[in-house]
């Protein structure tokens, strides 16, 4: 599942970003040193490759609104995926990646076929070997500030996507696993920003996986727990994309 959830089919929700103070500057590593040492951490490339597909389901939290739903995602190399979360009063908001077509369905806009960045975005999500940061989709890595990030310090890295976008992540000094991100996120409201925060990394078939994510929105906080990581090979019919979607994709 790597540390990318799906940010996607959450993407009518509005957030902001925190203010991160900076440290003195000395030396700093290169952003291709800091990503190496998340990868090594997370258990190496080999286990990352190793893996056939899995099966992520948890929870959804707004604690602030009383919400609460269900999450259940799907993934499979090299780049399938499909994301379900169903909550309370407001029902179902599904998104997914057939390896050719991006696409979204919520109660509120009805099904969507997602193109420029929002579709860019969902095709990097679904990419079963993000978080090795490969080069067709990582044009540069600069490391830009030792700095505290949320209570932890961090390194802050600029990543630059082949398509032209660029966010900020960051680093646990000590320890080298992602501990959240900034980033601007497409939705059909429009460009909004994202801060995300991960803890709780656990082992799952010899990865290191985060179990906590947590999105700040306008000073609400969506929460997602996760309960279980099946690492399992994934039907092919899971990643078909729904009727309505199938009707759009036909026109």
């Amino acid at each position: 599942m790597s540390r990318r959830l799906p940010i996607a089919l959450l993407g009518w929700l509005l957030t902001l970003p925190a203010a991160l103070p900076v440290h003195a500057q000395g030396p700093l590593p290169s952003g291709r040193e800091v990503v190496n040492k998340f990868i090594e951490a997370m258990g190496g490339r080999q286990v990352v490759l190793a893996q056939s597909g899995r099966h992520t389901t948890g929870s959804f939290d707004i604690p602030s609104q009383g919400m609460s739903g269900v999450l259940d995602v799907y993934a499979q190399p090299p780049n399938k995926m499909m994301a379900r979360v169903t909550l309370q009063g407001i029902g179902e908001i599904v998104s997914g990646f057939d390896g050719t077509t991006a696409w979204a369905v919520n109660p509120m806009m009805g099904p969507m076929i997602l193109d420029s960045l929002q579709a860019q975005q969902t095709r990097q999500q679904a990419d079963f070997y993000a978080s090795l940061y490969p080069e067709d989709q990582i044009t540069s890595l600069e490391t830009v500030a030792d700095t505290t990030f949320e209570g932890t310090r961090s390194y802050q890295v600029k990543v630059t996507t082949a398509w032209g976008e660029s966010y900020h992540e960051f680093f646990d000094r000590e320890t080298g696993l992602i501990v959240g991100s900034q980033r601007t996120q497409a939705s059909p409201m429009g460009n909004i920003e994202i801060l995300t925060m991960v803890s709780d990394w656990r082992t799952v078939e010899g990865m290191l996986v985060p179990f906590k994510s947590v999105q700040r929105t306008m000073g609400i906080e969506q929460v997602i727990t996760i309960t279980q990581v099946e690492v399992t090979t994934v039907p092919d019919s899971v990643f078909v994309p729904p009727v309505e979607i199938r009707a759009l994709m036909k026109k």
